[in-house]
């Protein structure tokens, strides 16, 4: 389903019309809003196979970081280029700067050997350096000023010395639904349990703990099998590579 045949579905079942322009065009009133909500419980509910997603931003000479959207968590990082690709080593973020404490711009570039997840939230948030303040610190500031809440990213180390792509593996929010034509995993492959998940957040603003509890022990029931076919999968004839 994409997303006006979820809201149409939804709205049907949750007979909340208020929610919709109207019973014809079915067109948003708040209805996407619980939508939405729903898929990001389901995504958090269980780890899936499509829970996994692998993101890939290209780097040039001098940068050592990447940042990117919709990542509830980071598992690992990769940098190649067209002769070689190479896993990153985790380290402490404490450790990294201590290793490479100089400005970046004075760091001898060449291949990254280790990553740290970023933290990109500068606090306050109403806070702005003058120009000139951050400027003096700009090869230390590994941060974002403005639009970072949906953002996670990695700094490594050394800067690189050429253009190579960084790849970061790690657990991603299926894509918000905006659009009435947006498809997402659940929408597609299971739109009951997004429904079901949808009618769960609708139950939730309306305080009736009962009703959530309700639709809570339907979707678990619903999840838990298709985690099982992840980890069926993760465990299917794993054997240690000889090398």
């Amino acid at each position: 389903m994409n997303l006006l045949e979820l809201r149409t579905e939804f709205i049907r079942i949750s007979g909340r019309y208020d929610l919709v322009v109207d019973n014809i065009d079915f067109a948003d009133n708040g209805a996407d809003f619980y939508i939405n909500a729903g898929q990001k419980y389901l995504d958090r509910l269980e780890n899936i196979k499509k829970s996994w997603g692998r993101v890939f931003r290209q780097v040039t000479v001098g940068r050592n970081y990447v940042v990117f959207p919709d990542c509830r968590a980071i598992e690992s990082a990769w940098i190649m280029n067209t002769e070689s690709r190479t896993k990153l080593e985790k380290v402490d973020m404490s450790d990294l700067r201590e290793e490479y404490g100089e400005p970046v711009s004075a760091i001898t570039t060449g291949v990254p050997l280790y990553y740290s997840p970023a933290y990109l939230r500068v606090v306050p948030e109403s806070d702005r350096m003058t120009i000139d303040e951050f400027e003096a610190i700009i090869d230390y500031a590994d941060v974002m000023f403005d639009q970072h809440y949906n953002y996670n990213g990695v700094i490594f180390m050394p800067p690189v010395d050429g253009d190579y792509v960084c790849e970061v593996w790690g657990l991603f929010y299926s894509p918000t639904l905006t659009n009435d034509t947006d498809e997402s995993f659940w929408s597609v492959v299971h739109p009951s349990i997004l429904i079901m998940a949808g009618q769960r957040e609708l139950e939730a603003m309306n305080r009736n703990s009962e009703g959530v509890k309700d639709w809570e022990g339907v979707i678990r029931s619903e999840i838990t099998t298709i985690g099982m076919d992840a980890v069926e999968e993760t465990v299917a004839e794993l054997d240690d590579m000889e090398g």
